[in-house]
């Protein structure tokens, strides 16, 4: 198993990593483009980037975790002739949803301005950016694919250079039309352009390291039995089985942030608060959600990440398995996350005197919001592990009943007085405590996975330890230093305290330790905090049970009787993949346990016979 969280954690890092430098060269992006084009043409840039996110929004959310999901089924139980066709398929369905969004930008663009009423100077902003739904499109295939095999340096690596290219071709160009042409409308479609531009450079570092690794795969497929092919019909009825219910997760959720900007000048003006001044209040608003996506980066990430293993063990019916990666999943989000919230909570104002100088609301909103984001992160990852045992339509239930409680709580909070914009606040933190309490219960239902609650509390203890020391540590130093310095000095304290507390506390397990990538590095500190607390080092070595366990695997490869007991567990994943996508009333679970036991009932015979070793 510790290889199997090795495997998980390895990518799982490298995609957060991968995450949060994107997100850095986006903020680099921001910046200077805003004193290249100003006001109106920022205006411009987020109402053409808005309705681009839109369209994009089937061909990087639902589509890349279906394939993923797929592919990663079908490579548990050795059958590659079925990822091919997954690919075949996903590349026919992605090809034609982003080739329909491009062409609606393309030949729609003038309709869309007419239709809209923004400024004629968006044409060509809305020509600059319609290649680019196609080419992220297929971006989503490739991406898709080498998830479900579990390698994600290509999607790592491609997602920092589509920055980079981004990035600099797009101030470049901005400055060119802005500055040198002296025209705001060609400045933003210079700036928009290098989206398609970034995105043109990722999908061909995509496709050769597709064509690489595909080469390996095919000599792989020379030396396995042929196995009976499903038809392209069936996958591409599981294909969107699975892409639609994920699609309709994010979009719900993207939702949100709508209804508050339709109703905050409303509900402010009747809590007594001005126009301008709800507008000031709402763009600090915003400004803290850009700071609390940071976290959220890792835990989205870590969702991708989880959904391969996931879906692996779920198609081989690995129950323990399931179970084991579900807590590693969940205890490194909070290990992770919970310091970052806390840490967000009690360096709020001095991080938005930094950042946004002169904001007026931002640091005392940020302070409160940032205990929403672990709520976030965990739901995720209940969410991800939902749809990695193709129980889909559970998390849209939740996801209904909590958009109910976020509207009509923000409706509500929002007009009295007393809280006015920090209603937005208290409505997303009960709408996703109801949506990570709802998540668990139907997880727990279907995969009896406990959380391990004297765990979380030491994960509480060690972060509110952190928090207090690294307050008091701030507040010190910036009595004796400028406040920049003294901020980075306490987070260095934060991230000693919580290192130390975390091992102090038993919350950071040698199990959980040794399944870190990278953590050989830091194995004389951890060791070293160990015998302070009288007790023995560990070795990067796994234990004696693991041991016993990977040598029953290695038993199993090499044709002992555990091989056949193996080789019948494919043979049953793949009846019950196929089953499984049969019906929706099947797919989703909801039939009796005497009527899934019937279901089983044509697979017993086989069993036997191949247990007495006629076949």
């Amino acid at each position: 198993m510790e290889k199997k969280a090795g495997a998980y954690l390895k990518g799982a890092t490298i995609l957060a990593a991968a995450g949060i430098l994107s997100r850095l060269l986006g903020l680099f992006f921001k910046v200077p483009l805003y004193y290249l084009i100003g006001s109106y043409g920022n205006g411009i840039f987020y109402n053409v980037t808005n309705i681009y996110n839109l369209l994009l929004m089937v061909s990087t959310v639902g589509l890349p975790v279906a394939i993923s999901k797929m592919i990663s089924e079908n490579v548990a139980i050795d059958d590659f002739e079925a990822v091919e066709r997954v690919h075949q398929v996903s590349f026919y369905a992605l090809f034609a949803v982003g080739f329909i969004s491009s062409a609606i930008l393309m030949f729609g663009a003038q309709a869309i301005i007419n239709m809209t009423g923004w400024p004629q100077d968006s044409y060509w902003s809305i020509i600059a950016i319609a290649p680019a739904p196609l080419i992220i499109s297929m971006c989503s295939l490739y991406r898709g694919y080498f998830q479900g095999f579990q390698n994600m340096n290509p999607t790592a690596v491609s997602q920092i250079l589509e920055q980079i290219v981004r990035v600099a071709l797009g101030v470049f160009l901005a400055w060119l039309g802005a500055k040198a042409m002296n025209n705001i409308g060609l400045g933003v479609a210079g700036s928009v352009f290098g989206a398609t531009a970034g995105g043109l450079v990722a999908l061909l570092i995509l496709f050769y390291d597709y064509r690489v690794f595909h080469k390996k795969l095919v000599a792989q497929r020379r030396e396995r039995p042929r196995k009976k092919l499903k038809s392209k019909k069936f996958f591409l009825k599981r294909l969107v089985y699975i892409a639609v219910p994920v699609t309709l997760t994010s979009a719900i959720v993207s939702l949100f942030s709508v209804f508050d900007s339709s109703i905050y000048i409303q509900r402010l003006a009747a809590a007594g608060i001005e126009k301008v001044t709800a507008t000031i209040m709402m763009g600090d608003l915003g400004n803290a959600e850009i700071l609390i996506n940071i976290p959220l980066v890792i835990s989205g990430n870590l969702a991708v990440a989880i959904m391969p293993s996931i879906s692996s063990a779920f198609a081989l019916g690995d129950k323990r398995g399931l179970r084991e990666m579900i807590n590693l999943a969940v205890d490194l989000i909070i290990i992770v996350g919970l310091p970052c919230c806390v840490g967000l909570s009690v360096l709020s104002k001095p991080i938005f005197n930094l950042l946004f100088s002169g904001s007026q609301y931002g640091g005392d909103i940020l302070t409160w919001y940032a205990y929403v984001t672990i709520f976030m992160m965990v739901s995720n990852t209940f969410q991800s592990a939902l749809q990695g045992i193709d129980r889909f339509r559970f998390p849209l239930y939740s996801l209904g009943v909590g958009a109910v409680i976020r509207m009509v709580s923000s409706w509500i909070f929002m007009g009295i007085p007393s809280i006015n914009i920090y209603g937005i606040v208290w409505s997303n933190l009960l709408t996703f405590v109801f949506l990570t309490l709802s998540n668990y219960y139907y997880l727990h239902r279907f995969t009896r996975v406990s959380i391990d609650v004297i765990q979380i509390l030491k994960l509480i203890l060690s972060a509110a330890v952190m928090g207090a020391l690294t307050k008091f540590s701030y507040d010190a130093l910036g009595m004796i230093m400028p406040g920049v310095i003294a901020m980075v000095l306490a987070i260095v304290v934060a991230v000693l305290v919580y290192a130390v507390m975390v091992i102090l506390t038993g919350a950071l397990t040698p199990e959980i330790f040794r399944s870190i990538p990278g953590s050989g590095r830091v194995l004389p500190f951890y060791n070293h905090v160990r015998m302070l607390m009288g007790k023995a080092k560990i070795t990067l070595e796994a234990p004696p049970e693991t041991e016993i366990y990977e040598r029953e695997e290695e038993k199993a490869k090499a044709g002992t009787p555990r091989k056949r007991r193996y080789d019948i567990n494919k043979t049953h994943a793949a009846e019950k993949i196929s089953r499984t996508a049969g019906t929706n009333a099947r797919r989703s679970g909801t039939g009796s346990s005497s009527q899934r036991r019937q279901s089983r009932q044509p697979d017993r015979p086989k069993r036997r016979s191949d247990r007495s070793g006629k076949d």
